[in-house]
């Protein structure tokens, strides 16, 4: 199906109301992407839209957002936005209904390009994040992750069984010329992000990468060096309460010499506290 409008009405089901935006175009994070329409939020009481909204994955994810009003519509805060936006990676065509369980609790479905229902996090390490939030719930949660690991059916579990499958097959020549050419071992924390237009001027980092402790907790300056050793930048990764976590500035300049372009596949590899290398892929 070929979608034409980046955001619907909504619609009842039963007793849940719910629209759809289509994620597509140059800018995300601008007022009107994040707008509610007009015909769903006049179904909503004023104490509801009091609240912040939460926004749930199937798979158990969730992203607390704002709700901010301007003289013409309420809109979503571009912090929870964002980071909604940057931990599915969305902007490539997909096609996402929201459908309201009572309180500004959203349930989520995310469709493809390909019309195909999106039902497991898009990032392995999402996945990994999740796990860890199970750990903390209890023994029951980790029971059943132990299980999903056993059957192989998690995502992450399927991937690092390869990449060990990978590891044995290498020969020892080949680890020891990784080891000369100063490669980033597989267990270097790191985190990967597809390029929107308005990743260029400033890139926000997934939450999960936060949660993991990588990032500290203020603003501090990176280095991030060329996957080919062709140069290196010093970016600043901006930290505030009220904005998703970005790399500012120093980040459009690097983007300009690398340089990277809309679509790229940029995974950021974490080799020391406070130097990444980027490895750009498509």
């Amino acid at each position: 199906m070929g979608w034409k409008t980046d955001f619907g009405p909504s619609k009842e089901d039963g007793e849940s109301l719910s629209f759809f935006k289509v994620f597509q175009g140059d800018d995300l994070s601008s007022e009107s992407k994040r707008a509610f329409p007009y015909n769903f939020i006049s179904k909503v009481s004023q104490e509801e839209i009091s609240r912040n909204m939460v926004i749930r994955t199937q798979w158990g994810s969730s992203w607390e957002v704002g709700i901010c009003k301007n003289a013409r519509f309420y809109y979503m805060d571009r912090r929870g936005w964002s980071q909604f936006v940057s931990d599915n990676a969305l902007g490539q065509n997909e096609y996402v209904t929201f459908t309201h369980k009572g309180n500004m609790c959203f349930h989520v479905s995310i469709f493809g390009k390909n019309d195909k229902e999106i039902i497991t996090p898009r990032d392995p390490r999402t996945m990994a994040y999740l796990s860890g939030i199970k750990k903390e719930q209890g023994e029951s949660s980790n029971k059943a992750l132990k299980e999903e690991e056993e059957t192989g059916e998690s995502m992450g579990v399927v991937e690092l069984n390869v990449r060990k499958k990978k590891a044995k097959e290498e020969p020892e020549t080949s680890k020891k010329k990784k080891i000369k050419g100063d490669k980033v071992e597989p267990t270097v924390p790191q985190f990967e992000v597809i390029l929107l237009k308005s990743y260029l001027a400033h890139l926000p980092i997934p939450s999960y990468f936060i949660r993991q402790n990588h990032i500290p907790n203020k603003s501090t300056t990176f280095t991030i060096h060329h996957e080919n050793g062709n140069g290196s930048w010093e970016v600043s990764c901006l930290v505030k309460k009220t904005y998703a976590t970005t790399l500012s500035a120093g980040w459009s300049k690097l983007a300009r010499q690398y340089p990277l372009s809309i679509g790229d596949v940029c995974t950021f590899q974490l080799i020391k506290p406070t130097e990444f290398r980027l490895v750009v892929g498509q």
